[in-house]
């Protein structure tokens, strides 16, 4: 009878092992390996950034390839996973959130674009840093991510289920593909830096439209709700690397040999700013891999990750703002005391991204330890001026700048002055 009941009870230790799943949310808490992936993105994000803006360098190809597979879609990704496991659900969260993450990115271009160029070119009169000024109006991770929340405060208020928000997210990916397609972007700069919040518009710099990334955030709340009812992660993971990595890697074999008609060139802007369709998948496809990856090395090491893993997650959006910051600001500091085509000249960018990650690294700490600033955290009647002054600085230096632009141009490639961004020519 005691041997009868052994068996049947091994016999269901084996049943659980197997089962990946549980009808409950079982695993809460801290993601481990979505800290490796927010510490790879931020330490790409510390390289690529100065090779965006200095970018003689042998490591090009590679620091654009990892970007293109992971880099910003990874960004929004992790937001959507996060807001899964966030404690604040409400509607009126993440309206909260979004205003908060929507001025803070306007904080952030007014420090990183706007007033720098704006002072250069009041130093220099070179009409270029006019332009420069006016990329304070930019689709970036943190604008995104503030419209994202807004966005989803409204499937909330609708009471959509994750997997019609995540077709709603593909809908809008493959729409905002067929509108540049079909379209042309407005002639009026202006205009087409509004538009280029949602849709991308190759005449401006929209790098992180809504409609083209929101697919992103949505796939993340997905595999959030997902995540919560893994009860056997060694198994889900073991059948990730099985399946997806094969997957992927023909994939992007694929994609980089041969120009599909339909799709982006590879390593484009158009297709880091669009990812239609397959490229949308490939992508989260990658991302979830390096989830893999990192649950794998985390159990290798015993259980626990490395501490500069944990504070690189911890501390992603700080380094996301510091680096790129910083890598704006010097590029502007060089142009006004080298010329505009200085930075271009600089040949060793992959040591001045070491040196980007260990200011930023210092900057963080100081305020972690010290200063404790942060707009989220400020005092009610302070936020409230802080937003009214991030906004009104915004419209001063627009309503003052925009008459006086001549000629469109962003920052110059190695080839001259024809610019990444768009198809104007300015004269230094």
């Amino acid at each position: 009878m005691a041997d009868k009941e052994s068996k049947i009870e091994q016999k269901q230790e084996k049943i659980e092992d197997n089962i990946i799943f549980s009808k409950e949310n079982v695993n809460m808490g801290h993601q481990s390996e979505v800290d490796y992936l927010k510490s790879y993105i931020v330490f790409l994000m510390g390289i690529a950034h100065v090779y965006s803006y200095y970018c003689v360098g042998d490591l090009g190809p590679l620091i654009y390839l990892s970007s293109a597979l992971t880099g910003g879609g990874g960004t929004m990704l992790m937001m959507g996973i996060g807001m899964k496991y966030s404690r604040h659900q409400e509607v009126k969260d993440y309206v909260s959130r979004g205003i908060i993450l929507l001025t803070m990115g306007q904080c952030v271009n007014l420090v990183r674009d706007g007033l720098p160029n704006l002072i250069a070119w009041w130093i220099t009169g070179n009409k270029t840093f006019i332009t420069r000024v006016l990329f304070f109006l930019q689709s970036d991770i943190l604008i995104f991510s503030g419209i994202s929340f807004l966005f989803f405060a409204l499937m909330k208020k609708m009471k959509l289920s994750d997997k019609y928000i995540l077709v709603i997210g593909f809908i809008m990916n493959n729409c905002a593909f067929l509108l540049y397609k079909i379209m042309k972007s407005p002639d009026s700069f202006l205009i087409s830096k509004i538009i280029g919040f949602f849709l991308y518009t190759p005449n401006t710099e929209s790098i992180f439209p809504f409609f083209s990334y929101f697919v992103y955030v949505a796939f993340g709340n997905w595999l959030g709700g997902i995540y919560q009812k893994i009860s056997n992660k060694d198994k889900f993971y073991n059948l990730i690397l099985i399946f997806c990595l094969p997957s992927a890697v023909i994939y992007y074999y694929f994609r980089a040999i041969y120009d599909f008609p339909i799709l982006p060139k590879f390593l484009t802007m158009e297709l880091y700013s669009l990812n239609p369709g397959p490229d949308a998948i490939a992508n989260c496809t990658v991302n979830v891999i390096f989830l893999a990856i990192g649950h794998k090395i985390t159990k290798m090491l015993g259980g626990k990750p490395p501490k500069f893993i944990t504070y690189g997650g911890k501390n992603f959006t700080q380094f996301y703002i510091i680096t790129y910051v910083i890598s704006l600001q010097l590029n502007t500091f060089c142009s006004v005391m080298k010329g505009i085509k200085y930075t271009y000249e600089f040949k060793y960018p992959t040591l001045l991204g070491f040196i980007n990650l260990f200011v930023a690294k210092i900057l963080i700490d100081m305020n972690n330890n010290y200063i404790h600033f942060s707009i989220a955290t400020l005092k009610s009647p302070i936020r409230n001026f802080v937003f009214v002054l991030v906004y009104l600085t915004t419209i001063i230096i627009l309503i003052y700048i925009y008459p006086k632009v001549e000629g469109y141009a962003t920052y110059p490639t190695i080839e001259g002055y024809t610019t990444q961004w768009n198809e104007y020519y300015s004269e230094e």
